[in-house]
């Protein structure tokens, strides 16, 4: 029986320890204080100095983890640092740029739309009244939707600089070059790094291994997030790669096998989510409730409903599904 892509045997050491994982490229698991436990950043040595791809959390056992895991190296953040490269705006990857930033004194590069919209979005977005306004047109109860709003509400400190990066451009990683590859769906403007010569992908948190990404439609999201997700993870089958280097989870070599899994795993969600609207309409908070577990945080609602929307809009986007507006959003299936 097929038991699915398998892990590498790269990157096993514990949450806090930096190992090698190819020539010159060390993986450290920086901690996080939600479920995923960990995420991965990557340091590339090259004759400039050291690439960062990633930042970490901003909090203190990050930049702990940081300081010590690049003291192993004989990489000295305050002076070693060439660059740091953010693939994309979510806290656990943009999260310590502005520490390793001011610690460094280092550039940081990120798409250069992402540099704007999370200028935006960490300022003139932050107000909490749109974003509960969103949970309720969804169908989520007010009383929940501000309970919600107020457990998701953070703030996160920028870098003073950040300098654009653009799609198909080559970025020198440590001794090589790279290609810069645009990969929507889980952030608008996330990117993956793909080394060809050494058959090597950064991901970000585009493909993972044991975990499917958050493919969700938020606020401020771009148009269909899941049927631009699914364009771009099918791009990228037959690219040359021997090795994956995630976000998340464990490092593997099978980039093929784990496109197949993941188109495997939307259509299944999308059939499950389809069957759920197939009888009478519902709002997609109500079909959250019947697709996922019931006993979710407040925090993992705002999630399950924002994955579920961006699988609905697919559906709709398809001619599945039809999208009915009357105050509170609801759908049902064609």
């Amino acid at each position: 029986m097929d038991k699915g892509v398998a892990p590498s045997r790269l990157g096993t050491q514990p949450i806090g320890e930096v190992a090698r994982v190819a020539e010159d490229i060390w993986q450290l698991k920086l901690p996080v204080p939600f479920p995923l436990r960990f995420a991965s950043v990557y340091l590339v040595k090259g004759n400039n100095g050291w690439t960062l791809v990633d930042s970490g959390f901003d909090y203190p056992p990050t930049y702990k983890v940081w300081e010590a895991g690049a003291a192993t190296l004989g990489c000295d953040l305050g002076r070693d640092v060439d660059r740091i490269v953010i693939t994309h705006f979510h806290p656990d990857h943009l999260g310590g740029a502005r520490w390793l930033q001011e610690r460094s004194g280092a550039p940081v590069y990120m798409l250069e739309e992402e540099i704007s919209f999370s200028r935006r979005l960490w300022g003139e977005l932050k107000g909490q009244e749109l974003f509960i306004e969103y949970l309720v047109r969804y169908g989520m109860p007010r009383e929940t939707a501000e309970s919600a709003a107020t457990a998701m509400q953070s703030d996160l400190p920028l870098p003073e600089e950040m300098l654009p990066l653009r799609s198909e451009d080559k970025l020198s990683l440590g001794d090589v070059t790279a290609r810069i590859i645009h990969t929507p769906g889980h952030a608008d403007h996330q990117f993956a790094l793909h080394d060809e010569v050494r058959g090597m992908l950064f991901a970000g948190d585009h493909v993972l291994l044991g975990i499917t990404p958050n493919v969700g439609l938020w606020p401020e999201s771009e148009p269909h997030p899941l049927t631009r997700y699914l364009e771009s993870l099918g791009s990228l089958h037959g690219l040359a790669v021997d090795v994956v280097f995630p976000g998340h989870g464990p490092i593997f070599h099978n980039l093929d096998g784990r496109i197949d899994e993941l188109l495997r795993h939307h259509e299944e969600r999308l059939d499950l989510i389809r069957g759920a609207i197939e009888d009478d309409p519902k709002t997609p908070y109500e079909v959250t409730r019947v697709v996922f577990r019931h006993n979710l945080t407040i925090y993992e609602r705002c999630f399950a409903l924002a994955e579920t929307l961006s699988h609905l809009d697919h559906l709709a986007l398809q001619d599945w599904a039809e999208r009915l507006e009357d105050g509170i959003i609801t759908y049902r299936a064609t």
